[in-house]
């Protein structure tokens, strides 16, 4: 058997997803191989609302960033938020780019986007409760530590 191969998502269909599926936010192509969508996203009906920016180069993987409130508040206690890349400018981190969670055959809005909203859905109950609750790994972890680790922490 061979291999199937799949089709990119070039950046006029990853738009057409944000456009489809979060309307509510300014989705742009910024030139010929980088998008961006700017908008409010919510974890819950009852949660906050971030002001949230995604950026997309082709050949890259996608950035989440919450714009506002900035900074984020921290649990009680805490020095620094959980699961971000850079604290300043409050990337998230959503998946493990070397686990190749996410390729270019995945659509952005319904990939990316949901693991945002995750995230924020996450950061809340962190914020009452001081545990991160969505799971992760240390930054910088190969997937043979974390599993190695997973493995050995079983009861």
């Amino acid at each position: 058997m061979g291999k199937i191969k799949v089709q990119k998502l070039n950046l006029l269909q990853q738009l057409a997803g944000l456009k489809r599926d979060f309307p509510f936010g300014e989705s742009k192509i910024i030139d010929r191989k980088r998008l961006q969508w700017i908008g409010i996203l919510k974890s819950s009906p009852i949660g906050d609302e971030y002001k949230v920016k995604l950026t997309y180069e082709l050949g890259k993987n996608p950035n989440v960033f919450v714009m506002d409130p900035t900074p984020l508040k921290l649990a009680k206690g805490k020095k620094s938020l959980p699961h971000v890349y850079d604290h300043k400018k409050q990337r998230l981190c959503l998946y493990y780019p070397d686990w190749k969670e996410w390729n270019s055959s995945k659509s952005i809005a319904q990939t990316v986007m949901l693991w945002a909203i995750e995230w924020l859905y996450h950061y809340e109950l962190w914020k009452i409760t001081g545990e991160w609750l969505g799971g992760g790994t240390v930054h910088g972890a190969t997937k043979k530590d974390i599993v190695t680790n997973e493995t050995n922490n079983k009861i």
